[in-house]
């Protein structure tokens, strides 16, 4: 068995109005031991605003958007402020609403504000918080190269600089607020999946986070970035991490009861194409279809997506969640770390699909905690 002590377990941070609940559980996260609270940066959601009805989740109830979130980098200050000890990550943020030299200054600003527990997690964008908006996704991973070799410029020197690329170009730019963290830039963990951001992960990268991968591919991609960092000398601290959803109940019948409800299949949806296929089935959105580069949940009708729920099979499913009681989570988590997981982000979605139960997987969750945390 492998060795868990040394796992670090982060949890979604709160990103909900109203914010008097959102305060009380960033303190709660900080004061159960957690390493990380990792924020969304939403302007969208990703379920159509068509099935976000009392029959199909009773979060319809309580909350009148399934597009509803507080701006990252306000929230990610007050949460700091808030807390002592835990991290606070960007999972995960983008260059294309966010401007490059923003970015090195929101987060060098968020480092100082936390004491150096800020975390930059970053990525391509999705295109549901883009193209809605007036941008452009276009070109999306060279937009992400350039902005982070940008990003390490404005953190590199007080002098004026300039940075002639395809999609900006600076001329006698300066950004001279100071490093927080005894002279050390905050961490850039890269949410990266194919084969070009595997290398930007190694080139730019002082961390990995991807998410919805099995161990095998973990372990491959991983693997991958490895070669790359070698083969351009470099090293130093790497932190490999992963976000994963979770279903947590204390029997199998009540997991499978979770996973098969409706709004647990349309999170399912967000699987891609590539990986209806390993599993031997077709997407319901079509061929070569992929939630980052395609979905837009505010073009889709409710009865196209009661459709493609109604296809979504157990398979599925089982390849989306973590589903189980604390000790198939603790086995899955080991066999992760037998690939090189050292951070995991454990969204606990169960409370989503049936209120009652929230409490309970809360309890389950602890429990996981305590075990790793020792």
């Amino acid at each position: 068995m492998v060795e868990l002590r040394d796992l670090k377990i982060g949890a979604p941070g709160p990103f909900l109005p109203p914010w008097e609940n959102a305060l009380k559980n960033a303190r709660l996260i900080d004061s159960l031991g957690y390493d990380s609270m990792a924020f969304p940066d939403h302007f969208a959601g990703f379920i159509p605003q068509g099935i976000w009805t009392p029959d199909i989740t009773p979060l319809a109830f309580i909350q009148q958007s399934p597009h509803t979130y507080y701006e990252l980098a306000t929230l990610m200050g007050a949460c700091a402020v808030a807390t002592e000890r835990v991290n606070i990550l960007s999972a995960v943020t983008e260059p294309i609403r966010r401007h490059p030299i923003l970015l090195a200054q929101t987060f060098l600003t968020l480092d100082h504000i936390s004491g150096g527990r800020a975390i930059l997690g970053i990525g391509a964008g999705e295109i549901e918080n883009v193209e809605p908006y007036g941008l452009s996704y276009s070109g999306q991973v060279g937009r992400l190269r350039e902005a982070l070799e940008i990003i390490r410029l404005a953190w590199s020197t007080n002098d004026p600089f300039s940075y002639d690329g395809r999609f900006w170009k600076l001329r006698d730019a300066v950004m001279s607020l100071p490093l927080a963290r005894d002279s050390r830039a905050p961490p850039v963990w890269i949410a990266a999946h194919g084969p070009k951001m595997l290398e930007i992960t190694a080139e730019f990268g002082d961390g990995w986070i991807p998410t919805l991968l099995q161990p095998s591919q973990y372990g491959e991609s991983l693997r991958r970035i490895q070669h790359h960092r070698k083969s351009r000398d470099r090293s130093g601290r790497f932190t490999a991490a992963l976000w994963n959803w979770c279903i947590l109940a204390e029997d199998d019948a009540e997991c499978e009861r979770l996973m098969n409800t409706s709004l647990a299949k349309a999170f399912a949806l967000l699987l891609p194409d590539s990986e209806w296929k390993r599993l031997g089935f077709e997407h319901p959105f079509g061929d070569g279809f992929h939630s980052l580069t395609d979905y837009v949940p505010m073009r889709y009708d409710r009865d196209r997506v009661l459709d493609a729920i109604e296809r979504v099979p157990e398979e599925v499913l089982r390849a989306f969640y973590m589903a189980g009681d604390a000790d198939f989570i603790l086995k899955q988590l080991e066999e992760y770390a037998s690939r090189g997981l050292e951070h995991i982000i454990l969204w606990n979605a169960t409370g989503m699909f049936d209120l009652e139960k929230t409490r309970g997987s809360y309890g389950i969750m602890k429990e996981i905690l305590t075990y790793v945390k020792g």
